[in-house]
């Protein structure tokens, strides 16, 4: 299955030193023919001190965007950093970063 990204958030979210990647998408406006571009909720790349990164599971990262995602943004709050994610014709879905 495909799904295009959308949404690309770029921090150090794991709080190792090393730059992390955040992906986010899927199109579900498409002909019904082609079907939903669904496939994705939601990315984790894992930096390094090489500049690689490795894909980490949803499981592992608590990191799972349910729908469309458009855009992300981290924000400080009184109660820490978190992640908030926004979707096409839906709430806002925020993350708390530790």
């Amino acid at each position: 299955q495909l799904s295009p990204v959308y949404a690309i958030s770029v921090d150090d979210y794991d709080r190792d030193g090393f730059v992390d990647i955040l992906l986010g998408g899927n199109l579900y406006s498409v002909k019904p023919e082609v079907g939903r571009y669904d496939a994705s909720y939601g990315t984790f790349l894992k930096g390094d001190k090489n500049l690689s990164f490795s894909a980490i599971s949803a499981k592992q990262t608590g990191f799972r965007i349910e729908g469309e995602a458009r855009d992300m943004m981290t924000i400080q709050t009184s109660n820490g950093e978190k992640l908030m994610v926004a979707r096409n014709s839906d709430q806002i879905q925020i993350f708390d970063i530790k």
